[in-house]
């Protein structure tokens, strides 16, 4: 019986995952918001964490006339869009990343959790 009951209790451990969130958005106030409430989280959870790590931004730019005919002096706008990403690293059992992720996510933040053995 004492067989028996260690195997069980060998099975009952808990795997550690490592975890990356990346997180992306046009607008930085709610990026920041976001990572800065995972990380309280993690931190109440007292996981092995790295991060936020602040990726470059990326730039996208589009010039165009301003006129719709061809008539007039050449003038032209030009539009850009800025894309900033961050990523959070933790080492925890999965239950409690489902716990750590369950919180409000702002409207136009892209949420992506990577689990990796």
């Amino acid at each position: 019986m004492s067989q028996v009951e260690k195997k069980s209790e060998q099975q009952q451990e808990v795997v550690i995952h490592k975890i990356r969130i990346n997180l992306t958005s046009t607008k930085v106030k709610q990026l920041e918001n976001v990572s800065a409430n995972i990380i309280k989280n993690a931190e109440t959870f007292k996981l092995v964490k790295k991060g936020p790590v602040r990726l470059p931004t990326k730039v996208l730019k589009i010039s165009t006339r301003k006129t719709p005919n061809g008539e007039g002096s050449k003038t032209w706008d030009t539009y850009e869009m800025r894309i900033h990403k961050r990523y959070i690293d933790l080492e925890a059992p999965a239950h409690i990343v489902k716990r750590i992720t369950q919180i409000t996510i702002e409207p136009g933040v892209d949420v992506e959790v990577i689990i990796a053995a």
